[in-house]
C-alpha cells in the first residue's frame, strides 16, 4: 500500500497479515459472500482507519468494482466532494469543484450549500463518470437527485460520507438506486474511507491487487 523501502515492505506485510486476521473475526463465516476483489477493497479500508468494523459496514451493490474499474480502464473522470478525497488518489483525471468560482456564485444565488452547487457544475462529468463522496452528505443527496430526476448514470458512486446529519441516510437513499454503489453503513466513513476505496478500484484496474 505504497511502501518502497524493506522496512517499509515488511511493516506493510505484517499490517495486512493483521488486517485480515481482524477482517475474519468481523465477518466469521459471511466471508465466503464477497469476492477476493471485494476483500481487498474491505482490507484497504480496515488498514487506512484502523476500525476493523468496517468490515460489515462496507457494502457493494451492482457489480459495483466491474463498471469503477471499467470506467478507470477507459480514463473517465473521476468527481469528488472536497480537494483532499482528490488529493489522496492516485488518479490523473480528478475533477473537483468546490473552490470554484462559478460553485460560490451558484451556491450564494440559490443559497445552497457548495457541495450541491459543485455537484450541479460536475453533471456532465458524472454522466459516465465515477463519482466519490467522503465528506458532504449534500454533494451525494444531489447526485442521487440528479439520478432521480434528470437521468444522470454515473458508472460508479462511492458513497461514504461521514457524520450524524444526513449521512446515514444519503447511504440508504443511493443503496435505493440501481446505480453501482460502494457505501458504508451508519455515520463512518470520511476521506481516508474514500480514498481507500478509490485507490483500491484503481489498482484493480492496473491489474493490481485491491
Amino acid at each position: 500500500m505504497g511502501a518502497t523501502t524493506r522496512d517499509g515492505l515488511n511493516i506493510a506485510e505484517k499490517s495486512r497479515e493483521i488486517v485480515k486476521s481482524k477482517i475474519k473475526e468481523v465477518l466469521g463465516s459471511n466471508i465466503n459472500d464477497y469476492s477476493e476483489a471485494e476483500l481487498g477493497i474491505i482490507e484497504r479500508v480496515v488498514h487506512a482507519t484502523a476500525d476493523p468494523e468496517y468490515a460489515k459496514l462496507v457494502k457493494f451493490k451492482g457489480d459495483a468494482i466491474k463498471y469503477g474499474v471499467e470506467a478507470i480502464k477507459h480514463g473517465k473522470p473521476l468527481i469528488v466532494d472536497i480537494n483532499m478525497v482528490g488529493a489522496g488518489i492516485r488518479y490523473e483525471n480528478i475533477k473537483c469543484f468546490i473552490s470554484d468560482e462559478n460553485t460560490y456564485k451558484i451556491a450564494k444565488e440559490e443559497e445552497i450549500t457548495r457541495a450541491v452547487a459543485s455537484m450541479r457544475i460536475a453533471k456532465d462529468l458524472i454522466d459516465g463518470g465515477v463519482v466519490v463522496v467522503g465528506n458532504a452528505p449534500t454533494a451525494l443527496l444531489e447526485v442521487i437527485r440528479m439520478v432521480k430526476e434528470e437521468g444522470v448514470k454515473p458508472k460508479l458512486i462511492i458513497g461514504v460520507p461521514v457524520g450524524f446529519v444526513k449521512a446515514s441516510e444519503s447511504k440508504e437513499l443511493l443503496r435505493d438506486t440501481d446505480i453501482p454503489s460502494i457505501t458504508t453503513v451508519g455515520p463512518k466513513g470520511g476521506t481516508p474511507v474514500a480514498v481507500a476505496i478509490a485507490n483500491g478500484i484503481i489498482a484493480l484496474s492496473n491489474n493490481e491487487k485491491a
